[in-house]
């Protein structure tokens, strides 16, 4: 039915949508880029793009495969058009990842680092240095591009003098002797503070100590001692100067930010224009520093010379000392974004989105789309299907593309509306679930799969309710017109909005997408989430609503209400108790706050406050499981599960198609695994190196869910 080259086409343009991150689209012929051609804006006329072009500072927030990194490629191509503006793209995940594995130690540092305190600084001081770097690196590639347009007419004084400059500053972020001499002073000053600090707190201890004895009697010894322990450490974690400020100081922002202006001034460049990607991907106290220690002060300090275009995800956005009021934000999930403009055409806008975004991926790679699919469906079903099982995330659409191709497309055979809701739930399968079955050989620690487990919970209690509503309206106990026995609908649920913080993880990793914000029967105001699709039609949910005006209002009943649903599960997971067993209080999660205040001592008894989970005897099952395997990072685990699913030897590239990693690091981390741990096997005959998993690595498929 297809000739090969349609075949080929229909891959390529799966592939294409698949690409992570930096993962440039060109012609395979003469090697130029493609993506003025491919890029599709999520607005039309360009809106998106036009508004990350503005001479502001810009948060680009979508979770993953929703094309931030496609803007940033877009963005960079723009600007490079326009000779007053630098562009400058900087992988903050990779910078962070190297930073890392590259903390070497100083010898002269442990004079004012404890262990723990020492490796922090040194991965956090490397990070800040990888980046000024790259951003050098990127000044220094665009000198060289711009005197070497103009070497006619420009001879070497003006490109020496700032070939010079650039050195310079790459010199004083580079030698280690150089930061040492700023270094230590700063430090010696910083460990002076703290020791007189020190001083300070044990007399206020003491004092603390003595008042409470005087008036608390009936608090024994022990009860005072674990209080004078703790409330020593409060106060010095209180008073130690953050990495931020050393930081600052070490590397002298203001002044390279003064460098930078020169050099650029002298090469007519008007405006740097800084994209940082990934930022979410690292670590929160990383992620903080990270903007503190950079972008703030670059962005604030000089003087509109500089702009940041940053991708974070939702809930992972923080703002330091930038004045939110000057920033623009862009959502590109799809409530967040098609709600800003009209709220009665989102699904419509959305929609559209996808068929611009499909027709032209196939125009350029096959000619046409409809012959791809069984006639039974308009072209109209088609893009509403795709729709509905990627939430418009492209990402989603190039895999389930890549799905239909493996399973219809070889064969010769045309899509149904059946073979899309098939790749719905393997990429469902594959990808999404996968994050509660991976973390069962992941090195994390006990609260990080608490956390895990706790979402797993909740995400089964809302499934299941799901399933239960799906029954109830099968079974006629719920009566109304509303209610139909032939598509009992069930796939959407909504919470009140103060409840929404305990969802976001379970968005942020596409197991439910945030739809629409209403009011409820009672007047309050509520979010609607769907399941996604592969979910649903995992658990036979019917995904949607029927049409018509009336059915408006559906998910609003009463009995799609799953607050204290969702509410249950966290008070079920975890609690808040007096370890004192005579008082024994249990406090809600209202009290936390008190709590902290108090540094998690009983108001009625003055004895420590923990938090139990309910969950710790499933985690030591998760050990038993595991004992005889060894525990892996997440990076490592994506690797082995994706060799697993070649099922053959493959190279680096080929995997880093695949999950979201540079393929000089997953073969950094290959050979680790092989020499290591014995977990993958390294084909050393062939440049560059293949790798597959050996029988170990193979057991790591063979998941239970927690």
């Amino acid at each position: 039915m297809y000739t090969e080259d349609e075949k080929i086409g229909f891959s390529n343009a799966a592939e294409s949508l698949k690409k992570y991150r930096r993962a440039e689209l060109v012609d395979d012929n003469s090697g130029k880029s493609l993506l003025d051609k491919l890029y599709v804006d999520l607005l039309p006329g360009n809106v998106v793009l036009e508004k990350c072009m503005r001479d502001n500072t810009t948060f680009l927030v979508g979770r993953k495969g929703t094309g931030k990194s496609t803007i940033f490629l877009k963005l960079e191509n723009e600007y490079r058009k326009r000779k007053q503006f630098l562009p400058c793209y900087v992988d903050v995940k990779t910078i962070y990842e190297s930073s890392q594995a590259q903390a070497i130690n100083q010898p002269y540092l442990e004079e004012f680092f404890d262990e723990e305190k020492l490796n922090k600084y040194l991965i956090s001081r490397n990070f800040i240095r990888s980046t000024l770097k790259g951003i050098y690196e990127e000044i220094d590639k665009q000198r060289q591009s711009i005197f070497g347009r103009v070497a006619n007419k420009v001879r070497g004084n003006g490109n020496e003098s700032i070939k010079k400059q650039i050195s310079e500053l790459l010199y004083k972020i580079e030698d280690n002797e150089k930061l040492k001499d700023v270094e230590i002073p700063i430090l010696q000053q910083r460990k002076n503070k703290l020791n007189k600090e020190s001083r300070n707190q044990e007399e206020c201890v003491e004092n603390s100590s003595a008042n409470i004895n005087a008036n608390i009697k009936k608090i024994d010894a022990g009860v005072t001692n674990e209080f004078k322990y703790g409330d020593i450490n409060e106060c010095k974690d209180g008073n130690e100067t953050e990495y931020t400020n050393i930081l600052l100081q070490v590397f002298e922002i203001k002044n390279i930010i003064d460098e930078i202006k020169s050099i650029l001034k002298k090469m007519g460049i008007t405006k740097l224009v800084i994209m940082l990607d990934d930022v979410s991907e690292i670590e929160e106290t990383a992620i903080k520093l990270f903007i503190d220690t950079v972008v703030a002060p670059l962005n604030n300090w000089s003087e509109e010379f500089v702009k940041f275009k940053v991708a974070f995800y939702p809930s992972r956005v923080h703002y330091g000392k930038i004045d939110p009021g000057k920033i623009d934000i862009i959502n590109l999930d799809f409530y967040n974004l098609y709600s800003e403009f009209d709220t009665n055409k989102m699904e419509e806008n959305a929609i559209d989105f996808t068929r611009r975004l499909l027709e032209n991926r196939f125009q350029y790679y096959v000619g046409s789309m409809d012959q791809f699919f069984d006639d039974k469906m308009t072209m109209t079903d088609v893009y509403t299907m795709f729709f509905k099982t990627s939430m418009n995330v492209p990402r989603i659409m190039g895999y389930l593309l890549a799905y239909l191709y493996q399973s219809v497309i070889i064969y010769g055979k045309k899509i149904t509306k059946q073979d899309i809701e098939n790749a719905s739930e393997k990429y469902y399968e594959d990808n999404i679930d996968a994050f509660f079955r991976s973390s069962t050989y992941c090195l994390l620690s006990i609260e990080e799969k608490r956390n895990i487990a706790q979402l797993k919970k909740v995400r089964d209690a809302i499934v299941d309710q799901a399933k239960e509503i799906k029954r109830q309206i099968v079974k006629g106990e719920l009566s109304g017109r509303l209610y139909q026995k032939a598509t009992p609908y069930s796939s959407h649920f909504h919470v009140l909005q103060d409840t929404e913080k305990y969802l976001e993880s379970l968005e942020l990793n596409h197991f439910i997408t945030k739809y629409e914000e209403k009011s409820n029967r009672d007047g309050k105001k509520v979010n609607i989430y769907c399941l996604n699709y592969g979910l649903a039609k995992k658990n036979n949910i019917i995904w949607g609503r029927a049409q018509g005006t009336i059915y408006r209002k559906y998910f609003i009943e009463r009995v799609f209400n799953f607050t204290s649903l969702v509410l249950e599960q966290i008070r079920e997971t975890k609690v808040i108790k007096c370890t004192n067993p005579e008082c024994g209080r249990i406090f809600g999660d209202n009290e936390i706050p008190g709590l902290k205040f108090t540094r998690y001592k009983c108001p009625d008894c003055q004895s420590k406050v923990e938090i139990y989970s309910k969950v710790d005897e499933e985690i030591e099952k998760q050990f038993q499981q595991v004992n005889k395997i060894p525990l892996v990072s997440k990076e490592e685990l994506d690797i082995i599960l994706e060799l697993n699913r070649r099922k053959e030897f493959c190279k680096a590239r080929d995997i880093a198609e695949e999950i979201d990693m540079e393929s000089r690091r997953i073969a950094q981390i290959c050979r680790k695994l092989d020499e290591d741990k014995g977990i993958v096997i390294r084909n050393k005959s062939c440049n560059p190196y293949e790798y597959c998993t050996s029988e170990i690595g193979v057991k790591y498929s063979d998941v239970e869910e927690l």
